[in-house]
């Protein structure tokens, strides 16, 4: 027996002894030595709730300890008022492991603060209300402070930036430009859903892109520039060099004439060519968005292209797929993903060309143009949407640009997949 249940037990024993004697007393007499008794009863139970009532009050400030995370308290010198001694190592280790385990939370999250606090990107949260529940400092150095506390105090630096931001689906990126002139940024917003606590939670990060895009705008024009300089060149050096032969006619260059006039004319009707491509690619308009069957839409594509002697198989699942998008544009990039497709399989001897349509995970529509074609070279993978790089030998270059031009307008994505000899797929997400 443990000194506690001893203590214990002699003071429950002391009240049923005085209690029997009592009872005793008062049945046999004499009186008064009962109602000594009845004294002595009383005095053994208030030793006993004070006894017991110690040892509730060192449990309640063990409870209080934890409650009000308060780890600072010892228990040691407890034992001779009354707390039980075997308890004492537990509950020493119980608040000393509560204690590290609340260090280890607060390191945890200040590292964690610090990291995103520190991150090159915006990270703000937004609850079911539209409130901003967290906002890192690069977002509010993104917004130059105050801090915003409401989504729709973002309107003042983009009026259209909240809906923007509103609207966005998982996992889903769109630029917004916010600022004005000098000021004016592009932001790549970004948006994940998750629930904490109960509450459905909005993470949205905010990258500033503008340094990014500048290269790009600077790169896409140096490009540009080549394939402009390239092609002129390749028509107004022949178209030079003749015009130099017969600046000085003779009987010589007289009989050649109808052959360099003809020249002349082959270089400028395709300089002329090449200017038609180019604006055919400058002048996409922005698309009307409005909902169309997806089913709908490849049964008057297979009509179209069957009419042209290419065969394909398509699956629309489920039957009943909607797309928000321009049917005219998009009808163009099928048209065009199809035709390559069915060209680059032309020359097997079993040609398969596969039109599937659906939703991917994030229940996004998708589409995937699948041939068992030759494929494409890996050199070449990474250039087949720029304007004028073709690796046909009669392509333009331009039909893959305007796929990726019409399909980037839908705030989509498009990129290819290919293994040389066993063929490609284009992948459209919108």
């Amino acid at each position: 027996m443990t000194k506690y249940s001893i203590k214990l037990f002699l003071r429950i024993a002391t009240v049923v002894l005085f209690s029997v004697a009592c009872g005793y007393f008062m049945l046999k007499q004499p009186y008064w030595v009962g109602g000594v008794c009845a004294l002595a009863v009383a005095w053994a139970v208030r030793r006993l709730l004070v006894f017991q009532k110690r040892n509730t009050r060192d449990m309640k400030r063990l409870i209080s300890a934890i409650q009000f995370l308060e780890f600072n308290i010892s228990f040691e010198n407890f034992a001779p008022r009354g707390l039980s001694p075997e308890l004492i190592p537990d509950m020493g280790n119980a608040i000393a492991q509560f204690n590290n385990q609340l260090k280890k939370m607060e390191a945890e999250q200040n590292f964690y603060n610090t990291l995103l606090n520190r991150i090159d990107f915006g990270v703000m949260v937004l609850d079911g209300r539209e409130n901003i529940s967290w906002i890192n400092k690069p977002a509010l150095d993104l917004f130059d402070r105050p801090q915003p506390r409401k989504l729709e105090d973002l309107h003042k630096y983009s009026p259209e930036f909240p809906q923007i931001l509103r609207d966005l689906r998982s996992k889903e990126t769109k630029i917004v430009s916010v600022g004005k002139e000098k000021t004016a940024r592009q932001l790549a917003a970004t948006a994940i859903y998750l629930v904490s606590e109960g509450r459905q939670l909005k993470v949205i990060s905010l990258k500033n892109i503008q340094s990014v895009l500048d290269e790009t705008e600077s790169e896409a024009w140096k490009k540009l520039i080549r394939v402009l300089t390239h092609e002129i060149m390749n028509s107004i050096t022949p178209i030079i060099s003749l015009a130099e032969t017969f600046a000085t006619p003779n009987e010589e260059t007289q009989a050649l004439l109808p052959q360099a006039m003809q020249t002349i004319h082959r270089r400028s009707k395709g300089l002329v060519d090449f200017v038609h491509r180019y604006q055919k690619l400058a002048r996409i308009p922005n698309p009307t968005i409005a909902p169309f069957g997806a089913a709908e839409l490849m049964s008057d594509i297979t009509q179209l292209l069957q009419s042209d002697g290419l065969n394909f198989s398509y699956t629309v699942r489920p039957p009943d797929l909607t797309l928000n998008a321009d049917r005219g544009q998009m009808e163009q990039v099928m048209i065009n993903l199809i035709k390559n497709a069915c060209e680059a399989a032309a020359h097997h001897a079993a040609p398969q060309v596969t039109v599937e349509m659906g939703y991917n995970e994030h229940h996004r529509p998708t589409i995937k143009v699948t041939d068992n074609g030759e494929g494409i070279l890996p050199e070449a993978l990474d250039k087949i949407f720029i304007p004028f790089f073709t690796t046909k030998p009669a392509g333009s270059g331009i039909g893959l640009s305007i796929c990726r031009q019409i399909v980037n307008l839908h705030g989509g994505t498009i990129f290819a997949q290919s293994e040389v000899e066993k063929g490609s797929c284009f992948w459209v997400v919108l």
